[in-house]
């Protein structure tokens, strides 16, 4: 991205019901790299979050062919009393992997994901730590429209949704292969769809699109 013909702001996030954040920061020179930190909302309160609206602010695009995405990471910061250990780490403040949101694109500039907070294990086992505070750090990175599509990230594609679908149903039926059946051949239960529906309806209620973020 092009920063001296880009607005000093490109990008905003709300949690319904909150304040619009426009203070996204650049972290890296190329200007593709953004950061924010959930300041007003920390502890349990995270996991009552089920949802971000993410979108361009008005008047921005933008470069060709690019998106840009969305992911979030937990910074965990030890108390004054807690000899400087987190539930991750005993060297200090720590953060974790980013985990995705979504994504949007020029002709998709707004979009509400869910977060999936309220049963992240990690997140949970942090907010209930007695030695550390949590916080939520956004992070956003302008990618090729060609990535985005790879990592299912945009929702409008219904071939895709199809077949990420189908890959999520295959790779259930695989777990309970053993071999006993053959080359090209897969031996599964009797009941292994109704199974695979039950898992597949109880995770979307929680993350309406994680079949979505598999790496499949």
């Amino acid at each position: 991205m092009n920063q001296a013909q880009q607005p000093s702001q490109v990008l905003g996030v709300l949690i319904p019901g909150g304040v619009v954040r426009t203070d996204f920061i650049p972290t890296d020179n190329s200007g593709t790299k953004f950061s924010l930190v959930l300041s007003g909302i920390s502890g349990a309160d995270i996991a009552s979050v089920s949802e971000l609206v993410f979108f361009l602010l008005p008047g921005v695009n933008l470069p060709t062919d690019h998106g840009a995405m969305l992911y979030w990471q937990i910074i965990s910061t030890p108390d004054q009393t807690s000899m400087d250990s987190t539930p991750f780490s005993d060297q200090g403040p720590t953060m974790t992997e980013f985990e995705l949101v979504g994504a949007i694109t020029n002709d998709r500039p707004s979009g509400s994901f869910r977060t999936g907070w309220a049963t992240n294990e990690t997140l949970s086992t942090a907010i209930n730590s007695v030695s550390s505070s949590i916080t939520i750090n956004l992070g956003v990175s302008i990618e090729h429209i060609s990535s985005i599509k790879n990592i299912g990230a945009i929702k409008d594609n219904t071939t895709h949704v199809a077949k990420k679908i189908a890959v999520n149903l295959f790779n259930f039926m695989s777990s309970f292969d053993d071999g006993s059946g053959g080359g090209g051949n897969i031996v599964v239960p009797k009941n292994v769809f109704d199974r695979w529906l039950s898992r597949f309806e109880a995770k979307a209620r929680v993350d309406p699109n994680f079949f979505m973020k598999d790496q499949s």
